[in-house]
Formats: structure tokens, sequence, C-alpha cells
């Protein structure tokens, strides 16, 4: 079993160093690509990588320290492929769900950076596809999981309203709209956050049973 996935690795890195080569011989691109990761068999590289952090593929927040985002977006990337893997059935993956993402994208970019930063790593947008189609499905698995159990009280909105809704829309000078207003949108909120804490336990849980390698030495370059 192990012979058979160290042999799936070396015909897969062979591909990507084949790959980057291919990229570095372009006159527009010069691009440094080696392997970050290995996730039970399925190699991360640092293309990947920078891929996601120059497009934004993930909800980061406010990141001082370029190496910690770097190596935060990995981790999202290792997240989604040991979700993935343990899917084993393929869940069906819906073209309008990867149409949004990318309209998404685009639209928080504007298709001329958009088009500009894929251009630093030699890509058009059919290119992005396997990333994204990554994404919505990992997504997608978390979501049939978790969002039909998950559900959310009344009193847990209204203590939403008072505790975290109210204070901060206060903080920003504005006046707190009635709790009847705003309720979908808090339900949609508090929903969102307990389905992130489920599944960040399921994710950790499944981490431990997965075979993971991570290259430091690279992920820097």
């Amino acid at each position: 079993m192990n012979e058979k996935r160290n042999r799936r690795v070396w015909i897969v890195l062979a591909a990507v160093w084949a790959w980057g080569a291919s990229l570095a011989a372009s006159p527009q691109v010069e691009t440094v690509n080696c392997m970050v990761a290995v996730v039970n068999g399925r190699l991360i590289t640092l293309m990947d990588v920078k891929v996601a952090e120059s497009l934004g593929f993930f909800e980061m927040g406010a990141k001082v320290d370029a190496r910690e985002l770097r190596r935060e977006i990995l981790e999202k990337l290792i997240d989604q492929k040991v979700v993935i893997e343990f899917a084993r059935e393929m869940t069906p993956l819906e073209p309008a769900k990867v149409d949004e993402a990318r309209n998404g994208l685009l639209a928080r970019l504007g298709r001329e950076e958009s088009r500009r930063r894929m251009a630093e790593f030699g890509l058009e947008g059919p290119d992005l596809l396997p990333y994204l189609e990554e994404k919505v499905r990992s997504e997608t698995i978390v979501a049939n999981r978790f969002g039909r159990s998950v559900s959310v009280s009344l009193r847990e909105i209204e203590v939403y309203y008072g505790e975290a809704y109210a204070p901060m829309q206060k903080k920003r000078g504005a006046v707190p709209k009635p709790l009847i207003e705003v309720l979908d949108v808090l339900e949609a909120e508090i929903k969102k956050a307990k389905i992130e804490s489920q599944a960040a336990l399921w994710i950790r849980n499944l981490r431990q049973q997965a075979e993971i390698e991570i290259r430091p030495d690279c992920l820097f370059k």
C-alpha cells in the first residue's frame, strides 16, 4: 500500500517539476516551484499556495506577518484535501457553485486585476477551475455534513443581538436596527459560526488519521 502511494507521489511530483520547468521557460513568467506538502499521497506545491495567496481564495483577516499568512493558507489547502479524501465517493459538484465562486473572486479583485495576478503565474481563466472546484467541493462536503444538523434558537439570537450586534453597531457610530429586522441575518451568522466550529473539530480529527508531510523549507521560497 505504501509502495503504491509512494509511486503515485513520485509520478505526480515528476509532473509538477515538468510543469514548473515549462513555466520557467516562458519569457513572461519567472517561477520557483517545489512540493510544500503531501496529504495522503496528494501533493500541494508552492505554486498552489502562492496562487491561493495572490488571488485571495480564503478569508484570512488582517495578517501582518507574511510567513504566518502563507502557513495558514497551506493549512487551509491541507484541510481541503483531508476533507475530500474522507468523502471517497465523489461528492456531486454543482457547476453553478463553481461559477459563483469564480464570479465572487473576480468581483473582489476586478477582472483586470485578476488577469494581471493570474498572468504572474502564467495562468488564464480556465486554469483556475481545479483550484475553485476543490474549494467548492470541500465546502459542499462540510455544509452537507453539518448544515442540516445545526439549529439556532431565538434565545441565542437575542443574546447575540445584545452582546455582539448592538455593541458593534454603536461602536461604528450607527444606530442598531430592531431585532426583528435583522433576525434572519443574525441567525445566519450564528449558524455559520457553529458550523465552522464543529467542522474545525471534525477536520482536526481527520488530520490525525491522515498521512501529512509538510516541507517548510519549500514554503518560504
